[in-house]
């Protein structure tokens, strides 16, 4: 079993961005945050507040891409922490889904260039990558662990990070659907949503 097993990690969904207004694949692509979005990231900051957590022994790290950063920004501001006191992983960044990025799912499905499904885990997109090289991405910075963290994060790497935690089958792993809402509290093997 790995060390970070016995951590508690806190997934954090970057809030809404134009993308997902839109239903295209941001992928490591960067969109902003629209209004919403940033309500979403400040009432998750509140919600964080009111947990009572001690901060001072919690990690925080987002994704390097804009929606992710300003996400935590406003997260911490909002749970009267040093926005900027965070880090930056490139681990974390979305799945990269090369050329298909900025498309919608309907157009990924037109062209047949591998959805979401358990089948599609090894396939490599054009000037992307696939599930499976992506969850090991995932693997390599969850071994870096060291404490509990609070992680600001896409859809996909959530999905892989509790599918790792929870030791979830590829099928399951992949039909969990992250809201930009709320937090996704994992610790000793369960999972705990609050909104």
């Amino acid at each position: 079993m790995s060390h970070w097993a016995g951590l508690t990690i806190y997934l954090v969904r970057h809030g809404e961005c134009a993308h997902n207004l839109h239903r295209r694949i941001g992928a490591q692509d960067d969109t902003p945050l629209t209004e919403h979005g940033r309500e979403q990231a400040r009432a998750n900051g509140r919600l964080l507040r009111e947990m009572e957590l001690d901060f001072t022994k919690l990690d925080f790290i987002a994704s390097p891409l804009h929606r992710t950063c300003v996400t935590m920004e406003l997260l911490r501001a909002e749970a009267a922490l040093d926005p900027l006191d965070y880090r930056a992983d490139r681990r974390i960044m979305e799945i990269d889904f090369g050329d298909d990025t900025g498309r919608t799912i309907r157009e990924i499905a037109e062209r047949k260039t591998g959805g979401f499904g358990e089948v599609n885990w090894d396939y490599v997109r054009t000037n992307g990558e696939s599930v499976g090289m992506a969850y090991e991405r995932v693997g390599r910075f969850l071994e870096t662990l060291t404490r509990d963290a609070v992680l600001v994060t896409h859809a996909g790497v959530i999905r892989l990070i509790r599918g790792r935690v929870l030791g979830l089958s590829k099928k399951d792993m992949l039909d969990h659907h992250p809201p930009n809402g709320g937090i996704l509290r994992l610790a000793a093997g369960s999972e705990t949503y609050f909104n």
